[in-house]
């Protein structure tokens, strides 16, 4: 697969950069911390082993693009996800591709609208983090019918896009 048609394929995407995929990104080593902060990203606190990392969805992905592109840091380097591999393996058409990403992009859609309808509506968390954030928000006080209903719509949602992320997307151990 030429690297155009994989890089169309990200650019039809962007799940590993929107916050869906990851909550957070780790710099590896060679990588430039503060020009990256320079470069607009966002860091979260350092991981317990002291790495720093920046934080998703990234604030260099606008419009499914990234605005640093030339400068990513390595991980973004070189993360493929399981769709990609497989088209580029030849395992999988790039129609059939387009059709699993606009699938993903549908749920979650139907998440974030979920959240918002329960009183989430920043979008500048990892879809995960959010979810976890409302799960405590509302287990922690009484619900009345329809935040509970709308409560268990989302965390099927949730469940339906973790299934389909696991299976297409997640990169193996």
């Amino acid at each position: 697969m030429p690297e155009s048609d994989a890089n169309s394929l990200c650019r039809e995407c962007g799940l590993c950069c929107n916050g869906v995929i990851f909550a957070d990104v780790q710099l590896r080593r060679g990588d430039n911390a503060a020009r990256l902060r320079a470069l607009g990203l966002a860091f979260a606190q350092k991981s317990k082993a002291g790495a720093e990392k920046f934080k998703q969805p990234c604030t260099a992905f606008a419009g499914c693009e990234c605005k640093i592109y030339s400068e990513r840091p390595t991980y973004c380097r070189q993360f493929e996800c399981l769709l990609l591999k497989s088209v580029k393996a030849g395992e999988t058409n790039s129609d059939d591709a387009v059709r699993v990403i606009r699938s993903a992009l549908r749920r979650v859609k139907k998440v974030k609208r979920l959240l918002e309808q329960l009183g989430d509506t920043d979008d500048s968390v990892a879809l995960s983090k959010r979810f976890q954030r409302i799960q405590r928000k509302l287990e922690a006080t009484p619900l009345d019918r329809e935040s509970a209903q709308a409560f268990g719509e989302l965390t099927l949602a949730v469940h339906d896009l973790n299934m389909l992320l696991a299976e297409k997307f997640y990169p193996a151990p």
